[in-house]
């Protein structure tokens, strides 16, 4: 009896989870830090997300934020905004990912707002122009920093590469709806991860 611990110390030896209001407001700075410095479009938040919520956070493994990432370029809308919607609904339910949502498109709507009263008069502005020019720069490398870090998540062998390459093909030669490889990329999936290694191991029972 003595070696056991009573319900009640072993309830407060356990860490306290977080209430959802605590949930919610770090879900709001989170993203809302995201909507603000984020600069060169959907794909430049991956490699920020990966390193908020992964490694400082651990809110989520990288095979779930990747799953989440996959979903969110799945389905219709900017994917930034989908994996906010996903992440926010994983941590704290339906509130949190309307939460996450909005704190995510609020800064740069407001930037939108602000800037689209001066655009017209500066668009001519040769420093306006040079400064777009080296955001663009900026926005490439966030880009590939993020494929980097996307590619890291996937598992190196032949059938991948061939898939990757087919796809790579298509989109740098072919003018083709994005629908489409995401069709293709399902059901590559569903053949290669899911069809296969049923008929392997029912092959390898009838043996």
């Amino acid at each position: 009896m003595s070696g056991e611990a009573s319900p009640t110390l072993a309830q407060e030896q356990q860490p306290k989870q977080p209430s959802l209001a605590q949930r919610l407001l770090a879900l709001t700075l989170t993203f809302g830090k995201f909507g603000g410095i984020t600069f060169g479009g959907g794909y430049a938040i991956v490699a920020l997300l990966e390193d908020e919520l992964v490694r400082k956070k651990g809110w989520l493994t990288q095979d779930e934020l990747f799953n989440i990432i996959t979903i969110g370029e799945s389905t219709p809308g900017p994917i930034a905004v989908n994996t906010a919607t996903f992440v926010g609904y994983r941590l704290a339910g339906v509130l949190g990912g309307i939460v996450a949502t909005v704190a995510l498109v609020f800064p740069a709507w407001l930037v939108i707002v602000v800037i689209s009263g001066f655009y017209l008069q500066f668009r001519e502005n040769t420093w306006v122009a040079a400064a777009l020019a080296g955001i663009r720069v900026a926005a490439i490398v966030l880009i590939a920093r993020a494929f980097i870090r996307m590619g890291q998540g996937v598992p190196r062998n032949v059938a991948n590469a061939i898939a990757c390459a087919a796809a790579f093909v298509s989109v740098a030669w072919f003018d083709l709806n994005a629908l489409w490889f995401v069709v293709g990329g399902l059901l590559f999936g569903v053949a290669w991860y899911g069809v296969r290694p049923r008929l392997a191991a029912r092959g390898e029972a009838k043996q």
